[in-house]
């Protein structure tokens, strides 16, 4: 009578499935192949940012629908008036001539900065440090089912990676983990005015995963 030995196949092939699966190493979040305003974008919400103007003395921030993605170069009827407070605007006057004395008959379009500090929204690093027992969860499980011969190595790093991708999405969705816009984003931006990293949704749907070489 001859017996057949399958109890070595299987710890072989598991023994090779859980080291090409420990040798691996995925990396989430944006890639390096991404183009350079993004990787921008996401590095000052990473990590925070003040940023300065190159070659002029302050930064223009449009504060009005009409001066939205423009320059105060677009305006040729432009003036500057500083409030009481020492706030620096760029405006111009409703109709007829022009009026400092009179806030009622000017359109407020910009308001001047020499800098600008965006605050430290990490999506990346917090969104792993708060998913991290869920991940090491799909990661237990993906090794269960390597060992009980319904999972492979190649399959267990594609699943981990998208699970890992959707909770970080999900981190950025949640407006409550980050702190909130100030008024003039949540007024340009009305429909997103509790999510700072939602704003058009591009930042958050470029989170991918990606073996390491």
């Amino acid at each position: 009578m001859q017996v057949r030995d399958n109890v070595l196949p299987h710890l072989r092939r598991v023994k090779a499935e859980l080291e090409k699966l420990n040798g691996t190493r995925i990396k989430i979040g944006i890639q390096g192949n991404a183009d350079s305003e993004l990787l921008m974008i996401a590095r000052v919400h990473e990590y925070g940012a003040t940023i300065t103007p190159k070659a002029t003395r302050n930064l223009c921030i449009p504060i009005h629908k009409d001066s939205y993605d423009k320059s105060p170069r677009d305006f040729q009827d432009l003036f500057f008036i500083r409030s009481r407070d020492g706030y620096l605007f760029g405006v111009v006057a409703k109709k007829g001539r022009r009026d400092k004395e009179n806030p009622n008959n000017l359109k407020f379009l910009f308001l001047l900065l020499p800098s600008v500090t965006i605050p430290e929204r990490s999506f990346i690093r917090a969104g792993f440090d708060h998913n991290k027992n869920k991940l090491a969860e799909i990661v237990q499980n993906e090794v269960a089912l390597i060992w009980q011969g319904q999972q492979t190595a190649d399959g267990a790093i594609s699943w981990i990676g998208g699970q890992a991708v959707g909770l970080i999405r999900e981190f950025m969705t949640d407006a409550s983990n980050f702190e909130p816009k100030g008024k003039i984003q949540r007024e340009r931006y009305p429909s997103y005015a509790d999510s700072p990293l939602m704003v058009t949704g591009r930042l958050r749907n470029s989170i991918t995963w990606e073996v390491e070489e």
